[in-house]
């Protein structure tokens, strides 16, 4: 598993600028060249990143079926695991956003049902003072197509599907200064009383979210695997300049607006951890 691709990303923009100084009768008077090798080495990290997030994302949603087969402390504390096993690379991911690539195509892009944020935790389940609240508590539909066309109705924080919905569904909401959310594996135990009184339905809502997140990654990954007539063949057969284009795009847009200001910036405003990215375990 390829885990730190930041550096090697990296290398490869300083390599296309670097070998890129020598004179090209179609290019621009004094502009650099871009060596067709950058689309192919580009695409290699992409695939191999999304395969790592495909891989990590089917522990989790193992992990996340034996929880519910048999909920306890133990197999929560493991699901809890694999979800934060499952994020990392993913995370690494999302440079490859903001050009409008197979995660954010503007008529198919899946990146709003996987990575959507903030969320607010009352459309999906119950929080404090609001004991009757969300889908599960509903007698709305927990298929696949229904929780698709729930996500972002009405509302972008109306969040119903994707890596923040699973941590809400395993954490709970963070009400602590000091730590994460603290939902008890209880939360998915039939009782008469209580959450209980949903474990059923909770425990639908989570499977459901959990094999859809794996399928729009495995999609992503064919999107960018080898030799195949998809987006890589049409991404690395696009004008070297083009390519280089996409790369620095996603780069530019996600350490500046997305990270500098939506996730941190934003946070510190505001001073709440309703703004924490990943609030509900901590992770960032």
């Amino acid at each position: 598993m390829l885990t730190v691709r930041r550096p090697l990303l990296s290398m490869l923009l300083a390599s296309a600028f670097v070998a890129g100084c020598g004179e090209d009768d179609d290019a621009e008077a004094g502009a650099p060249t871009v060596p067709a090798e950058v689309a192919t080495t580009y695409a290699e990290i992409v695939h191999a990143t999304y395969a790592d997030s495909l891989t990590t994302a089917r522990a989790l949603d193992t992990a996340i079926n034996a929880f519910v087969d048999a909920p306890t402390a133990e197999t929560l504390q493991d699901a809890r695991d694999a979800w934060r096993a499952a994020r990392e690379p993913y995370l690494q991911s999302e440079v490859f956003r903001f050009y409008g690539g197979p995660i954010d195509d503007a008529e198919d892009g899946p990146e709003g049902l996987i990575n959507a944020w903030p969320l607010d935790e009352a459309y999906i389940d119950y929080v404090v003072d609001m004991p009757d609240a969300g889908l599960v508590q509903s007698d709305a539909a927990l298929t696949t197509a229904a929780l698709i066309e729930a996500n972002e109705a009405g509302g972008e924080e109306n969040i119903a599907t994707g890596y923040h919905a699973i941590e809400f569904l395993l954490w709970g909401q963070d009400m602590r200064a000091d730590g994460p959310g603290d939902r008890p594996a209880s939360d998915y135990v039939e009782s008469m009383d209580g959450p209980g009184q949903y474990a059923e339905r909770r425990a639908l809502y989570l499977t459901t979210v959990s094999a859809l997140l794996v399928s729009h990654l495995e999609d992503l990954t064919a999107a960018w695997a080898p030799d195949q007539d998809n987006y890589r063949k049409a991404f690395e057969g696009a004008p070297p300049r083009e390519a280089l284009r996409r790369v620095m795009t996603g780069m530019i847009v996600l350490s500046g607006f997305e990270t500098g200001g939506e996730r941190l910036q934003t946070a510190l405003d505001s001073a709440s951890q309703e703004d924490e990215h990943s609030c509900f375990s901590d992770n960032t």
